[in-house]
């Protein structure tokens, strides 16, 4: 538990920010609206990885896409996974394979704070930073200190999910050198919830261990390095005791993730000019098994193979003009290049897939400012193996503060999302006990985007209250939106195979209001909610064989979030927090009665509300001058508010799950600081 926030800045507007224009800013004179996750509030919410950090920001909506294997994905602003670009330390290392299981494979043990750009960040991000971008920072060392703590859980009132943390740091005297240490290990049990003998939340087994240090080379250059390696094994399905290949469905996999970066900046000491080389790299070693097998067929051989290799490497250049023709200014370039290496093989499918991308990327970006105004220009330009010519994304964006209580912002971006054939929206999965794949359709061009925002920023400070209100408006038109439809003729080795198209193309327009109050020096409020709409145009997604929506499926019309924090005194804090989700379309898909015939019926779902509500207590200990020991208890979704009619039995359509990820948990737990 985090002491309380010095008051004056409780609701956190002088925090620093760096994803919304490559250099370090206040979120108050950012050029765009950035949400920031600090460590406070990651334990406030009791997160132990990032997707449960991600519920509680605005715009964002994280849910579980599979019930076999958990799958998880964030959307922003009504738009899935596939359309955000998820960073580490500002790089976009994590690649379409790592961001199937990204979110719980990434705990807050290596997480110092998530910075969340809504809206179309091509033209610092590049591909598919349409939606928006999640930056991921890990820890910097900056005192010497050392934790460790444990958090327990009992899903269901039946499975047990244990996490244990640590992390340590050390600062030389002159501060001239520092190193930080971070690990992580967590064993969750699956959870059936239905009692028909197939999970609802797979068994999770995890690992993380990883450094990230520095070293100032001379008195106006530092050099940054930072390692981590995941180590996870996880599987849905049924009969757990036995090897995946003699369960009746078994989907999940082993995966080693080893990740690093490498970074050297220059600051001289007019501070006027900054310059920087970076490198980084992601390696994915998966061993995969997603089967089905009767009980009346041999041993399952659905075993599959995926090695994927991602690097990133560039310089960046910054140079402060105190007066660039009418206002100071801050001028920022930058050249990159990204490749991405991806072979995937399965036991008894012929076809190995063999994606081989490169992105050569260089932008520009110039931002006239003062304390009133911000007028940001930029342009990327990446060419992309995948796509025939370069492609061109412009940003715009504006800010004027007429006082310091408020702020009104607005924006333009350009982006797009490669025709890539392994993506965030697929990994192999079930479908009524059936295998599936996609391939893409012969000429599929890639997706286009045009995103505009605006915004109004309203701070007050009155005595002892603070507040903020934020509204945010937003539109985004996507021309040739990728869907992906079945091909109801044609299976491949026992896989149905799907078929990535073209559709005519979707919008998504909504408005996003958050409100953070402080009305005491203890206590802190923050309401976060989003109304939109999100439409395919034309005739929409083939759903059924000569049927089609325009609605776009799991996109709620209304989603929101609360998080409410009081410490009446320096060792006790209690914290509520809870999400909202209101009624959304999905699609179920019912078994046909002849096994392994996918021509069973496809329905049409409007899902009911969900409030999820959890309740948090801490308390700390002192152990002596420096060393406190904090313990935690609570429940999450305290009401029950969880999905009543899962699909049962191995015809089950895994893919048809909705709603908040666990049902009431009971948690408690453990950290030591020293």
């Amino acid at each position: 538990m985090a002491a309380a926030q010095s008051h004056g800045d409780t609701i956190r507007l002088r925090q620093v920010v760096i994803t919304a224009t490559q250099h370090t800013t206040t979120r108050s004179e950012a050029p765009s609206a950035v949400g920031v996750i600090d460590g406070s509030q990651m334990e406030a919410v009791s997160a132990t990885d990032l997707g449960e950090c991600l519920r509680f920001s605005t715009g964002l909506r994280v849910e579980n896409t599979c019930q076999n294997c958990g799958a998880n994905e964030v959307r922003i602003n009504g738009l899935g996974q596939a359309y955000s670009q998820i960073l580490i330390d500002s790089r976009p290392v994590n690649s379409a394979l790592a961001g199937v299981y990204l979110l719980d494979q990434l705990p807050t043990a290596l997480i110092d704070r998530v910075e969340v750009l809504r809206g179309g960040g091509s033209a610092l991000y590049g591909s598919n930073a349409v939606a928006g971008v999640v930056n991921v920072i890990t820890h910097e060392p900056r005192s010497n200190v050392a934790g460790i703590a444990n958090s327990t859980r009992l899903i269901g009132g039946r499975a047990v999910d244990y996490s244990n943390s640590f992390n340590a740091s050390v600062v030389s005297d002159d501060r001239r050198a520092g190193l930080a240490i971070f690990g992580h290990n967590r064993h969750r049990d699956p959870y059936d919830h239905n009692g028909d003998g197939y999970s609802e939340i797979g068994l999770l087994k995890a690992r993380m261990v990883g450094f990230r240090g520095y070293l100032r080379t001379t008195d106006f250059s530092k050099l940054n390095l930072e390692y981590h390696n995941i180590h996870d094994f996880r599987r849905g399905g049924d009969l757990f005791d036995l090897p995946s290949p003699m369960a009746h469905i078994s989907e999940g996999g082993e995966h080693d993730i080893h990740s690093a970066s490498l970074k050297w900046d220059w600051l001289p000491a007019s501070g006027i000019r900054h310059a920087s080389v970076f490198a980084s790299m992601q390696h994915v070693d998966r061993q995969s098994y997603y089967g089905e097998r009767e009980d009346d067929e041999p041993i399952g051989t659905a075993y599959g193979y995926t090695g994927n290799l991602t690097l990133n490497y560039g310089a960046l250049y910054s140079r402060h003009f105190d007066r660039l023709w009418f206002m100071p200014a801050e001028f920022t370039a930058g050249l990159e290049h990204t490749i991405d290496r991806l072979n995937d093989h399965t036991i008894g499918n012929p076809d190995t897939l063999r994606q081989h991308i490169g992105i050569l990327s260089t932008y520009l970006q110039n931002e006239w400012k003062n304390s009133r105004w911000s007028i940001l220009v930029g342009c990327r330009l990446d060419k992309h193996t995948m796509v025939a010519t370069p492609v061109v994304s412009p940003r715009l964006n504006l800010r004027y503060a007429p006082s310091d209580h408020l702020t009104f912002r607005s924006g333009y971006a350009s982006g797009f999302r490669a025709p890539q054939v392994y993506d965030e929206d697929l990994h192999v999965g079930a479908v009524n006990g059936m295998l599936y794949k996609i391939t893409n359709a012969d000429g599929l061009r890639m997706e286009r985007s045009h995103s505009v925002n605006a915004s109004a920023d309203i701070c007050l400070h009155i005595g002892s209250l603070e507040a903020d209100l934020l509204v945010e408006g937003f539109y985004t038109r996507i021309n040739d939106a990728f869907v992906n439809e079945l091909l109801f003729d044609d299976t491949i080795s026992g896989y149905l195979h799907y078929e990535r198209r073209n559709a005519d193309g979707a919008q998504v327009a909504g408005v996003n209001v958050e409100a953070t109050v402080s009305p005491i020096e203890t206590m802190r409020l923050q309401l976060g909610g989003t109304w939109q709409r999100s439409l395919y145009t034309g005739l929409g997604k083939e759903w059924e064989e000569g049927q089609y929506e325009r609605r776009m499926e799991r996109t709620p019309d209304l989603y929101a979030y609360l998080t409410g924090v009081y410490t009446p005194t320096r060792r006790l804090q209690f914290t509520a927090t809870g999400t909202f989700t209101g009624p959304m379309l999905v699609y179920h898909s019912v078994a046909d009665e002849s096994k392994h015939s996918h021509g069973g019926e496809v329905q049409k779902v409007i899902t009911p509300s969900f409030f999820d509500l959890s309740l948090k207590a801490s308390y700390i200990i002192p152990l002596g001058e420096h060393s406190t020991i904090e313990l935690n208890a609570g429940v999450q979704n305290i009401f029950d508010s969880y999905q009543r009619d899962f699909d049962c039995g191995p015809e089950r359509d895994a893919s048809y799950i909705y709603g908040p990820a666990l049902p009431r948990t009971v948690f408690a737990g453990a950290k030591l600081t020293i």
